[in-house]
């Protein structure tokens, strides 16, 4: 079976009371059911937010969602429309109106679409697409909104990937000449694992026997050219007890994790490679995501493969690459996590007896971004303005080598990300070199394990 379902623990009923870091959403008015979870969620901006949401019974189908277009104050219910007997494995939203899914089912798969806010879908995939025999489609991304991909299992050979570049309207398939083979009969996309940046895309792969036992080592599909051509990385032998890559998230072009449960993988080479991670503190194996603009991961779900109580349950996030996890919270049952910003992020999670809550609205605060005021007070840089662009920045005892630098311009996108090695750190002095950018305001950050401090900095 293509389709392989995350293993859940439903312990929603002990006691899952919100954190202060997270703020429980969907508690006025609440049209979603009781005991519903989260079972993928897309956050589009700080205001809009989409989410597939699923009974917590085992074997229960995922044909709902929900939605935010107010910031999550609200949350509205809808139905997903389509062929009779499918569900969804995704859904990717544009806006508040818009939205994508892909859709399996016993005769095949499909791409379905809403322009009004998920009230109607229609069908965008044409009769001979995801049709042949063992066609199956695991998910949908767009990169704006013309150009879309859809990665399905293989059929006649190769891995069924469709484009698009008019919204939906047609699609063709991508050759098999442009694709990495399959490793055999038993390797297939899996349900929502990828992640984009940019046109680059990251997708992966489950390998199991037909038995669903033995599991072989997975692979991570590439793609640079929003989908056009696809390459392999090398097989990753962490996995091969799973044979399964649940989710990737990827910080920048290099450097990203991938995991399978509570097994975890890295990379430095844009995901060519992939090496085991030996990590510290907790990584939670429900859901994992990249912040976008930072250097930030967040992990939600549970600490260990087979979790007996609510105290391995919980949320952390790494600022360096998955090596290091700083809790967030513990004790609460998450089951998805994404971001569109250091601003805009949602878990999911649980609804109760009454139909309220499971989604939960990231604070300021979540992601270790509070004002350290003895990091603050130390924080000098000179010259301020600078007519060159570069900038002397001078240390605190108390900062540590590896510690990251990051500038950001007035629309918040990061245009400068680097680590302070121990030569900085030992004359207690870093350069900034802000040359190649236009005159203007920016924001430095320098971000440690006890918290933030910022600086704007002027260029002439």
């Amino acid at each position: 079976m293509k389709k392989i379902l995350l293993p859940l623990a439903f312990l929603c009923g002990m006691g899952l009371s919100a954190q202060a870091q997270w703020v429980q959403q969907n508690t006025l008015n609440p049209e979603t059911p009781p005991d519903f979870y989260s079972y993928y969620l897309h956050t589009v901006s700080d205001q809009v937010a989409w989410q597939l949401i699923r009974e917590g019974v085992n074997g229960s189908a995922i044909n709902t969602f929900s939605r935010t277009a107010n910031g999550g104050t609200s949350w509205q219910l809808g139905f997903m429309g389509g062929t009779a007997d499918f569900q969804a494995g995704n859904i990717h939203g544009v806006d508040a109106n818009t939205a994508y899914a892909a859709q399996w089912g016993p005769t095949g798969g499909e791409v379905v679409k809403t322009t009004n806010a998920g009230t109607t879908w229609t069908k965008i995939t044409g009769a001979n697409q995801y049709n042949a025999s063992g066609s199956f489609a695991n998910w949908v991304y767009f990169f704006d909104a013309n150009n879309g991909v859809t990665l399905g299992d293989p059929t006649l050979g190769s891995f069924e990937i469709y484009t698009t570049s008019n919204g939906g309207t047609t699609w063709t398939r991508v050759p098999a000449s442009n694709l990495p083979a399959p490793l055999d009969q038993f390797e297939y996309g899996l349900v929502g694992s990828y992640t984009a940046l940019g046109n680059t895309i990251w997708a992966g792969t489950t390998h199991v026997e037909a038995d669903q036992e033995t599991g072989k080592p997975a692979r991570i599909l590439k793609s640079t050219d929003r989908g056009l051509t696809w390459t392999a990385s090398n097989v990753i032998p962490i996995f091969q007890g799973t044979g399964q890559i649940n989710k990737i998230a990827m910080i920048d072009a290099n450097n990203g994790v991938a995991h399978s449960g509570v097994a975890l993988a890295y990379t430095t080479d844009g995901g060519a490679t992939w090496q085991p991670r030996t990590f510290t503190g907790n990584f939670f194996g429900g859901d994992i995501t990249n912040v976008p603009g930072t250097n930030l991961i967040v992990s939600v779900g549970a600490s260990v493969d087979s979790p007996t109580s609510l105290a391995q349950y919980g949320s952390s996030y790494s600022a360096d690459n998955g090596a290091t996890w700083v809790d967030i919270d513990r004790n609460k049952q998450y089951t998805s996590v994404d971001f569109a910003s250091r601003t805009a992020g949602y878990a999911g999670g649980f609804t109760d007896a009454n139909g309220a809550g499971g989604i939960y609205k990231a604070s300021t605060t979540i992601l270790g971004t509070s004002r350290n005021t003895e990091l603050q007070n130390a924080l000098s840089v000179y010259p301020n303005p600078s007519a060159t662009g570069v900038f002397s920045l001078k240390l605190s005892s108390a900062i540590k080598a590896g510690t990251n630098v990051r500038v950001f311009d007035a629309l918040g996108r990061q245009v400068l990300n680097q680590q302070l090695n121990a030569t900085a750190i030992a004359s207690q002095l870093a350069t900034v070199d802000m040359s190649k950018e236009k005159a203007g305001l920016y924001t430095l950050e320098v971000r440690t394990e006890n918290g933030v401090a910022q600086q704007k900095l002027v260029i002439e």
